[in-house]
């Protein structure tokens, strides 16, 4: 795999991220209230509903995403510029510990989140779009650290035969 086709995934990994500030992940109908759950915080679709979390209640959630895409960019930045292999491998660990990172972001969202959420209201969440952005997230980081990985190869083959 080429270094631009893995700056490519990087970059749709971030851009997948980001679009989570602007979607909703899920959405929580009750019998006396509705909760629409979000990056930023959980919020009720009916005017003048109260909400049983507070605003900082999502912040780890937020955290992560942020970590995220910060991360998915400097990949897809920095893998223009690599050149020696100490880079490359560089590169391979900061793109472990994004993947690590994504995989916390859905393991927190999913197994506490989701759950917790919809307990005061007595709802099932209804997802969203934004809920399922980071697992095509997490498998567009995969494959670019798979091609980077094989890039590792090559340089050390090509290092040795010289």
């Amino acid at each position: 795999m080429s270094q631009r086709l893995q700056s490519i995934f990087f970059f749709l990994s971030a851009l997948l991220f980001a679009l989570l500030f602007f979607l909703p992940l899920a959405e929580y109908l009750g019998e006396t209230n509705i909760l629409k759950f979000n990056v930023f915080g959980i919020e009720s679709g009916i005017p003048g509903g109260t909400v049983p979390y507070p605003k900082t209640f999502s912040l780890p959630v937020l955290i992560l995403a942020v970590t995220a895409i910060l991360l998915s960019g400097y990949l897809a930045m920095s893998l223009f510029r690599a050149i020696k292999l100490a880079q490359f491998v560089k590169l391979y660990k900061i793109a472990r510990i994004d993947i690590i990172v994504i995989v916390a972001w859905v393991a927190v969202v999913f197994a506490y989140y989701i759950r917790v959420i919809g307990n005061p209201v007595g709802a099932e969440p209804s997802f969203k779009v934004g809920a399922f952005l980071p697992l095509a997230a997490l498998l567009l980081t995969i494959a670019a650290t798979m091609g980077l990985k094989k890039d590792i190869k090559k340089v050390r083959s090509t290092d040795r035969i010289r």
